[in-house]
């Protein structure tokens, strides 16, 4: 940051003060020069490093290549000649430092002798090779996947990705990519392509959000095609791992929607309207895995096949959609609530979203759609309280719905609160609670309560249910140890307690409240970073638990918290189909 003010200084002579007609067009007047100063991941003319480790941090710079200086620039909200506004200012900050190949970014402007500014736009890389690892040690070692991330690729901000996953039923293995500005525009695209243990999967995106606070257009065309097997649990038992009950799925989803936002800085109403499809196909038997052996399927007996199949009606659907929002919101930067010591970007205030759709008969089902969103965070001193939820559901106007109740209706409302002294503790406390589940489900639907956003003692696949509640209480403390220059570091202790019911998903059953506990390691690297490794040890509580019936997880990034924005994946399969899914997204800049 010193070199970037002393650069700025000595760039242009002053010359003489700004009055006039100009000075009041712009009270804090003109933006006369931007500079951009890309560094890499460590300034290795900082004194404060330790020198030491002055190995490391050549090494690591040298393996890293640096952002370009005009993806930072393209992101800017502002150019020499705008009147210098210091929201502006940070919300260009915010939207860089929504990328994950940014660690730190610091946004100022320098008073000049004539009445202008210059202002500084200083950034720091993150590592952006990323190799995610899922290894568990659930009665042995599992390896479950692996993931191969440049989040910066050639220094372009582009992601590539290769990606190779066996969990259970899931082994999809392929390639993705992702661009933030397509041909040096605004627009996005992200495109995945690769095969699954029942077919193939491709996915394209190309996208427009909102540009900070400050824009009002946004918009989206996306088209999916994926093949799966849902995967049912048929039972669970302490001592026998569950035969898995499965039905191929063959998904085909377009969208392309458009959202206009009345007001800015925060606060606006939101309308748009969108047109989508959908067609659900099961294009093959029901079968049953013993023991977990997916590779050696046989048919179901038609006791278990039945359920299953009376919850899987196909739908053939194309909709027009009518999008209303509100929100009321500002942002403000924390640090070490979901992460060690990197800058976050907690979104405080409120928003409500609704996608309101209407199917047209002459294409297939007659029907109606709906989805409601809401978000809401709020401080107080040090600590931090928010909460999300959504609802979705049909109603049936004809075939191939009887009646016209409403259907395949799936709810989750989730809390948190992060209760710190100040905002400089090094100490969070995060107290979590979540109520998820669906009613009158005519598509394929399960729960469970293990797993790693559940009870976490337990594995993915115990207590399988249609209707769920879960508490995590969880201490995250920064050490500031042992090379605070050089990577950030910390612990945690936790523990969680949930139940679930029955409700009318095939094979749910009551599991009573269940619980478990354990503590874990967190780091960060390089020093700064908001991208947090994980690895966590729990143990299930409960009369009869072994020494040996514990998990083993290393994850990255944080799970549970507000920067969690991922939908719950086993509610997202099951989702009606709709276009309300990015209200929220466009409205939280590109990081989330």
């Amino acid at each position: 940051m010193l070199r970037s003010i002393l650069i700025a200084l000595l760039i242009a002579a002053p010359v003489a003060g700004q009055s006039g007609p100009e000075a009041t067009a712009c009270p804090d007047g003109r933006i006369s020069y931007v500079f951009i100063d890309s560094n890499s991941i460590f300034d290795t003319t900082d004194p404060d490093l330790d020198p030491r480790f002055r190995w490391a941090y050549t090494t690591a710079n040298k393996l890293h290549v640096r952002t370009r200086q005009w993806v930072i620039r393209h992101e800017l909200l502002f150019r020499p000649g705008d009147c210098y506004d210091p929201f502006v200012l940070s919300e260009s900050e915010r939207v860089l430092r929504g990328y994950p190949f940014l660690a730190q970014v610091d946004i100022y402007g320098i008073p000049q002798t004539d009445g202008t500014r210059h202002v500084i736009v200083d950034t720091h890389d993150d590592w952006s090779t990323r190799v995610d690892m899922r290894i568990t040690l659930d009665h042995g070692i599992r390896f479950e996947g692996v993931r191969l991330r440049e989040l910066n690729f050639l220094g372009m901000g582009q992601t590539l990705s290769l990606f190779w996953q066996e969990r259970e039923v899931t082994r999809d293995y392929g390639v993705s990519y992702w661009a933030p500005q397509l041909g040096r525009s605004r627009w996005d695209v992200a495109a995945a392509l690769g095969r699954t243990r029942a077919g193939t999967l491709f996915r394209e995106e190309v996208g427009y959000p909102f540009t900070g606070e400050i824009g009002h257009w946004a918009g989206r065309e996306a088209f999916s095609r994926d093949e799966q097997y849902f995967d049912y649990i048929l039972f669970d038992d302490v001592n026998t791992t569950s035969p898995h009950v499965l039905i191929p799925i063959r998904d085909e989803r377009f969208e392309a929607s458009v959202l206009r936002r009345f007001g800015d800085r925060g606060r606006a109403w939101l309308a748009g309207v969108g047109l989508s499809s959908r067609e659900l196909e099961f294009p093959g038997p029901v079968d049953v895995a013993p023991d977990g052996r997916f590779n050696r399927r046989g048919p179901a007996e038609p006791l278990v096949a039945g359920p299953v199949l009376e919850s899987a009606s196909p739908r053939n659907a194309v909709r027009l959609h009518l999008l209303l929002g509100a929100r009321d919101v500002r942002w403000t930067k924390r640090r070490g609530l979901d992460g060690l010591q990197g800058d976050e970007d907690i979104r405080l205030g409120f928003e409500l979203g609704t996608d309101l759709g209407r199917s047209l008969p002459a294409f297939g089902d007659d029907d109606l759609s709906a989805a409601g969103l809401v978000y809401a965070a709020a401080e107080l001193g040090g600590s931090v309280f928010g909460g999300r939820g959504r609802i979705d559901g049909l109603r049936g106007l004809g075939q191939p719905y009887t009646g016209r109740s409403w259907q395949d209706v799936f709810a989750e409302i989730e809390t948190f609160a992060y209760l710190r002294r100040s905002a400089s503790s090094p100490g969070t406390l995060l107290v979590r609670a979540d109520v998820a589940g669906g009613w009158n489900t005519r598509t394929p639907f399960q729960l469970t309560l293990g797993g790693e956003r559940g009870v976490r003692g337990y594995d993915r696949e115990r207590f399988p249910g249609g209707r769920r509640i879960l508490f995590t209480v969880e201490e995250r403390y920064y050490l500031g140890w042992p090379h605070p220059g050089l990577f950030d570091a910390g612990f945690t202790v936790f523990a969680d307690a949930g139940r679930m019911w029955a409700g009318d998903a095939p094979f749910g059953r009551d599991s009573d409240w269940r619980a478990s506990a354990g503590a874990g390691l967190r780091f960060a690297f390089p020093a700064g970073s908001r991208t947090t490794y994980r690895l966590d040890i729990a143990w299930p509580i409960e009369a009869g638990t072994g020494a040996g019936d514990f998990r083993l997880r290393f994850s990255v990034g944080e799970l549970i918290g507000l920067s969690h924005v991922a939908e719950d994946i086993q509610l997202r399969r099951s989702r009606p189909d709709g276009v309300a899914s990015d209200l929220f997204r466009f409205n939280s800049g590109p990081g989330s």
